[in-house]
């Protein structure tokens, strides 16, 4: 298997993090446990940045979303993450500008994000927290 990372997209949601680092998995992947948990971390990777790719086919290994839209939580950092669009949701800017249509998004919920709108992680620097 082969894996794409579009960096910019980190959410900082470290879904990338349980069974060992998916940049390590992606070397395993020819075995059978560690490509199941290689497939599962990148298509758990709620902003998109993470692509699993079999490379007999040529085609992404992605989770079959039905359109949702999901608030993230992190209690481990102890604070609210982003906003995730799932199963090819448009998303259209308020400024009509249409986005790419892809599998995972998150969008920023605290209002901090450098990539607007987009999710860059500022929520844990922030401690953000929509608890009221």
């Amino acid at each position: 298997m082969s894996l794409t990372d579009a960096e910019a997209l980190c959410a900082s949601a470290r879904f990338c993090d349980p069974h060992g680092k998916v940049w390590h998995l992606v070397r395993e992947s020819q075995v059978p446990a560690a490509r199941v948990h290689f497939a599962r971390q990148c298509g758990d990777c709620p902003s998109g940045r993470l692509v699993a790719w079999d490379n007999a086919t040529g085609q992404p290994v992605e989770p079959q979303y039905a359109p949702s839209v999901v608030l993230i939580e992190d209690p481990a950092m102890a604070c609210s993450g982003p906003i995730g669009l799932r199963g090819g949701i448009q998303l259209v800017g308020a400024d009509g500008f249409e986005y790419e249509v892809r599998n995972r998004m998150a969008l920023c919920r605290c209002g901090a994000s450098r990539n607007k709108p987009f999710c860059d992680g500022s929520h844990v620097s922030t401690g953000f927290s929509d608890e009221r």
